[in-house]
């Protein structure tokens, strides 16, 4: 089983009992962590660590009872959608293990506009992340990285 977040750019998480596999309640967690810390234009804005708890706490909550099943969906107050899907059948996919043509012509969005950087809570995939205006008018994360992999003199060997 497979939760997926409807956001350009965020992970989805495979969900299960393999060793590559997180528990669900484990990615709940994550999730709310995120959305209770890093979604100030959608929520109430509060620097008190209690408020945010407290948020971060109903959310695990609504989403531990909304996410049971294949098929489960549960929208976020900061309007970002999840849902559980099948796992993908081992060995099969799209096409049946053949190949398919693949076309350079098909657009994808682009970044338009840089809206904001955020932090991210320990344990992510980075340590930062950039939310940007995409080409078709939604907005999402186009990259997350760690704060400490800016370049210095030493990478620059002196030269900025």
């Amino acid at each position: 089983m497979i939760l997926t977040v409807h956001l350009r750019g965020a992970r989805c998480y495979a969900i299960g009992d393999e060793i590559w596999n997180e528990s669900l309640a484990d990615a709940i967690h994550a999730e709310a962590d995120t959305v209770a810390g890093y979604a100030p234009g959608q929520l109430p804005t509060s620097r008190n660590a209690a408020h945010r708890d407290a948020v971060r706490a109903r959310i695990i909550g609504e989403m531990t009872s909304a996410l049971v099943s294949v098929g489960d969906r549960y929208q976020a107050p900061d309007g970002v959608l999840y849902s559980l899907i099948d796992d993908p059948a081992p060995g099969g996919g799209v096409g049946d293990g053949r190949l398919t043509a693949v076309s350079s012509r098909a657009s994808e969005p682009v970044v338009e506009e840089v809206v904001r950087f955020e932090n991210l809570p320990l344990g992510s995939v980075g340590s930062r992340r950039a939310i940007v205006r995409w080409s078709d008018g939604t907005q999402g994360a186009a990259i997350a990285w760690y704060a400490d992999e800016i370049l210095s003199a030493v990478d620059c060997g002196g030269r900025h």
